[in-house]
């Protein structure tokens, strides 16, 4: 098997929820949603509260907390013919460096797959264990008046038979407003707009390439507290892969909250897909003392999608 079958295979099935006909989009590392209280609101990552790096990261300065903290674990169902199960394990800090700067940093780690080996005549050779890590570095400044933006940048490392380094960069910018209000109610409103993942192809020798999965996202999220007690938050945000340029995808998702005593949060949402990728989610969440614990699970409409859960730990203060 050259390393141009293997590259299509390893697509197919480490794009995870985004696998798109194996058309040479298999940096899965970069299109999935780490955060389980964004995945569990049809994947609507606008909604930002904890994860802020790859969520939003300029969300974090709205807040009155110094330190953020998280880790991460989204597992995907087993795929018929595939050994091993596929993962994505996320941890990420962030730190107030002043009023209007936010620093983050942030490691991913996406793999756990075996893909056995055929020469060109069918024989078995060895067995391939593609896997992918990325070390990500962020920035958040705030510019007035609830505008602010945030960059990112990412070093990447992947294996398939063989390896490749690169580097990619994200570019973003958002509004929130904490002093809306509803019906006479207090509301907080977030919208988001990034151009994510640029950068150049990854070169894994012998004329074989992956290109970075650019996108464009927008979305945001609304949250009112419609009691003492009681909170309902809805979110809505889409985004539009257009590189590679023979994988395109667009994805559309939105979901809603309910918040008692903030601190038990029951959530569920629908996301659209191109390419049979369209999954129901739901998920649940719990906060006290700064901890947070968020659980999600998505479930595929299709025989073509992925199932996969979402569980994420984080600590602010």
């Amino acid at each position: 098997m050259n390393l141009k079958h293997i590259l299509l295979i390893a697509g197919a099935v480490l794009l995870g929820a985004v696998q798109v006909d194996a058309q040479g989009q298999n940096l899965s590392i970069f299109t999935a949603n780490p955060d389980a209280r964004t995945a569990a609101m049809g994947n609507a990552s606008a909604a930002a509260e904890g994860l802020y790096l790859y969520n939003n990261p300029s969300a974090f300065l709205t807040t009155d907390k110094k330190l953020t903290s998280d880790v991460a674990a989204s597992l995907y169902a087993k795929e018929t013919g595939i050994d091993g199960t596929f993962g994505l394990y996320t941890a990420t800090v962030g730190y107030r460096l002043a009023a209007r700067h936010a620093a983050f940093a942030g490691f991913r780690y996406a793999g756990g797959l075996k893909l056995k080996g055929f020469d060109l005549l069918g024989n078995p050779t060895k067995d391939y264990l593609p896997y992918d890590w990325t070390i990500d570095l962020g920035y958040a400044y705030q510019m007035g008046k609830g505008f602010a933006a945030y960059a990112i940048g990412s070093v990447i490392f992947s294996h398939l038979s063989k390896n490749a380094t690169g580097g990619a960069f994200t570019l973003g910018a958002s509004y929130q407003n904490r002093a809306v209000s509803i019906a006479d109610k207090p509301a907080h409103l977030v919208l988001d707009a990034k151009v994510g993942t640029i950068g150049p192809r990854l070169d894994y020798g012998n004329g074989s390439k992956a290109s970075m999965p650019t996108h464009v996202a927008v979305g945001g999220a609304l949250s009112v507290d419609v009691a003492d007690r009681h909170q309902v938050g809805t979110a809505l945000s889409t985004r539009y892969f257009f590189q590679p340029s023979d994988s395109k995808v667009f994805m559309l998702g939105g979901g809603l909250e309910y918040t008692y005593n903030k601190s038990v949060a029951l959530r569920a949402g629908y996301e659209y897909g191109d390419h049979q990728l369209s999954h129901f989610t739901m998920g649940a969440g719990i906060q006290c003392h700064g901890f947070r614990l968020n659980a999600g699970y998505l479930l595929k409409t299709t025989d073509q999608g992925s199932n996969y859960c979402t569980i994420g730990l984080g600590y602010d203060f």
